[in-house]
């Protein structure tokens, strides 16, 4: 059984009032996962967000048949899976364990009706979404930067 002393130590849930939390809870479910667990696969059904109550996922990206390639390590108290509030996109990448994790879930519907039916939370919610997001799309784009200055092809265009 979850509890709002729980809930507080995910972080896009921090910022939320006791009482938004007691709406959530009815509606979320505590999932046990072993290392190397599937979560969602690229391109399934973003029917679910998620949310890690312990472990640590490792989001990829299939390039090619032989090719995957990390796009980052989501761990404790983070969440992952916005494809799911984004109005029932896709999952852009595949989502698996990289250890024994605890992870929260809760369908999309479920939780875009309760942040419907509050402005207030859903505004703070989307909003700390929103920041989340920006965080990690920057942390990609500092690694996909990175790899292009170290790789030896390009150093010859990038010396001055």
């Amino acid at each position: 059984m979850i509890n709002i002393t729980e809930l507080r130590d995910i972080v896009i849930l921090a910022q939320l009032n006791d009482e938004m939390l007691e709406r959530l809870l009815p509606v979320l479910k505590l999932v046990e996962y072993n290392e190397n667990d599937l979560v969602f696969d690229e391109g399934g059904k973003a029917e679910s967000f998620y949310m890690i109550k312990q472990g640590k996922v490792l989001l990829e990206k299939h390039i090619s048949k032989h090719v995957t390639v990390s796009l980052g390590a989501v761990k404790q108290g983070y969440s992952f899976g916005w494809s799911a509030l984004l109005g029932g996109l896709p999952f852009t990448m595949l989502a698996k364990c990289a250890e024994k994790s605890q992870i929260l879930t809760v369908k999309s519907k479920e939780i875009l009706s309760i942040l419907d039916a509050d402005p207030a939370m859903g505004y703070n919610f989307m909003q700390h979404l929103g920041n989340v997001m920006k965080n990690r799309i920057d942390r990609m784009e500092e690694q996909l930067l990175r790899s292009f200055q170290e790789h030896p092809d390009f150093k010859p265009l990038l010396d001055d």
